[in-house]
């Protein structure tokens, strides 16, 4: 099979406690401080059999994502800037949708010609967290498209509990290639509904609300507030394209994020300040203290973005405001997916409506180009069309 690859040097930095189980796996826990020199290509791979409870996939479209562009960018020592789990050489590729073609023999709920997206998030469910209710934390994770090879090559081995089956959206779609394309961009709306519900959990209908970056989390973030009842949705980007992918979600209001985006929040809100905030940016040092100075009474702050950098944090004003942060990572569990699959086969969530480029397989290095020019909306890489 066809596959694009990701190959980068092991090389630890000096002041990284690199520990005897990453060595023994080659897996960094914290990518950025051990991957540098990142190249990829598409190359020729053995095509994947099944286990026992895998299924085989025939890719149909996987989306880029930002972290799958942190892979790319590094430092100037030439590290890259993922700060998450990853192992190398491994296929990227983790918002994924395809057609089941093969089953394990302990499979049971899916057969071949069904439609599926992907829960990127493979947990042990054996240890402490995973039993404990916490499985976004668990202890000895898998990820497909970060530790483990992903949705850009022709087929994909996973774990058939790993797969949502999306047979219903195609009368909500259309056609089986339009379903097909929302599928591979389902994951952004299952990690911000992940944060928004599960980890902030006091969101109510009538809020105000601000979301800082209009990436694909951001965009999708946008149209779950508006879906759950938020009655302003102020987003804050820098690029112009981007500022018009989230007005067309149904954002109320969009900025230009190099502003001053508490004072407009203020103002917007008569004063009263955002209740809900939502961090999609990763631009932690400049969208921190702005969010901060708008926070509402009982405001949350939610970090779903990822940035190695530190935020500068006044701690008395959420003492005095009764504000919570709240970190927010992962998209498994507690009902999420198949909420999200519900909320789009209702019409409230379109996920087609930010996809704007799309690339074959043999150029995932031009597809990858173009996302990093963080221009438009999604990139997909069209695997098997």
């Amino acid at each position: 099979m066809q596959a694009a690859v990701i190959s980068a040097e092991w090389a630890p930095r000096p002041d990284y406690p690199v520990t005897a189980e990453e060595t023994r796996t080659q897996m960094a826990r914290a990518a950025s401080s051990v991957w540098k020199h990142p190249t990829s290509s598409v190359q020729t791979l053995d095509d994947p059999t099944p286990g026992p409870d895998d299924v085989i996939l025939r890719v149909a479209a996987a989306g880029l994502c930002g972290s799958d562009l942190h892979f790319f960018e590094t430092d100037a020592a030439g590290y890259m800037k993922y700060p998450g789990m990853a192992r190398f050489p491994s296929v990227p590729g983790h918002e994924v949708s395809g057609e089941v073609v093969a089953c394990g023999a302990g499979v049971r709920y899916l057969k071949p010609g069904d439609l599926v997206c992907l829960d990127d998030m493979v947990c042990c469910h054996r240890c402490d967290a995973c039993r404990r209710g916490f499985p976004n934390q668990c202890e000895n994770l898998d990820d497909v498209g970060f530790t483990m090879n992903g949705g850009c090559a022709e087929l994909l081995r996973v774990p058939e509990s790993n797969c949502w089956n999306i047979n219903a959206l195609v009368s909500r779609f259309g056609s089986k290639a339009k379903t097909l394309e929302a599928g591979a961009v389902i994951e952004p709306f299952t990690v911000g509904y992940n944060a928004l519900f599960e980890c902030a959990a006091r969101i109510k209908p009538g809020a105000f609300a601000t979301v800082f970056g209009a990436g694909s989390i951001g965009l999708a973030v946008i149209q779950l507030l508006r879906a759950t009842g938020a009655v302003k949705v102020l987003c804050f980007e820098k690029n112009a394209g981007r500022r018009a992918l989230a007005t067309k979600v149904g954002a109320h209001a969009v900025y230009d994020a190099s502003g001053d985006a508490a004072k407009i929040v203020l103002e917007a809100t008569g004063g009263q300040g955002a209740d809900v905030q939502v961090e999609c940016a990763g631009a932690f040092e400049s969208s921190f203290p702005q969010m901060e100075a708008c926070a509402a009474n009982g405001s949350q702050i939610v970090i779903i973005g990822r940035d190695s950098h530190k935020a500068p944090v006044s701690l008395e004003i959420f003492q005095c405001k009764k504000a919570n942060v709240i970190g927010a990572m992962g998209n498994t569990g507690h009902g999420t997916y198949p909420n999200v699959l519900r909320m789009m086969a209702a019409g409230l969530l379109d996920p087609t409506q930010f996809i704007t480029d799309r690339f074959p397989l043999a150029d995932f290095n031009g597809a990858v180009a173009k996302a990093r020019t963080r221009e438009g909306g999604k990139v997909l890489i069209q695997v098997n069309n």
